[in-house]
């Protein structure tokens, strides 16, 4: 790995771990940041969204070990769903769940 993208996996891995832990505690405890508190009407579902964005942050920086180019390019790749998927979760469980 060299240092030119060692400055992408650094941050990636923090950010994967720091919403791993946010979606955690969503999920078990059903607490959210105080930021977030006000515009989310679904905790499970947005904690399940951050580990899937955690999971996706973790791809992306798993992405700086390979030396071929085109690998690193692959698996930054496979990334993008995980984040379209967590975006998706996200604008869900920001509307009110309906009643039947």
């Amino acid at each position: 790995m060299s240092w030119h993208s060692a400055y992408l996996a650094l941050p990636s891995g923090i950010l994967a771990l720091l919403l791993a832990a946010g979606g955690t505690a969503a999920l078990r405890t059903g607490r959210l940041l105080p930021t977030q508190r006000r515009h989310v009407h679904r905790v499970g579902l947005f904690g399940r969204a951050q580990l899937v964005m955690a999971g996706a942050f973790a791809v992306l920086a798993s992405s700086a070990f390979p030396d071929d180019p085109a690998l690193r390019n692959g698996i930054g790749v496979l990334a993008v769903p995980g984040f379209l998927c967590a975006l998706v979760l996200v604008v869900l469980s920001r509307h009110p769940r309906r009643e039947r």
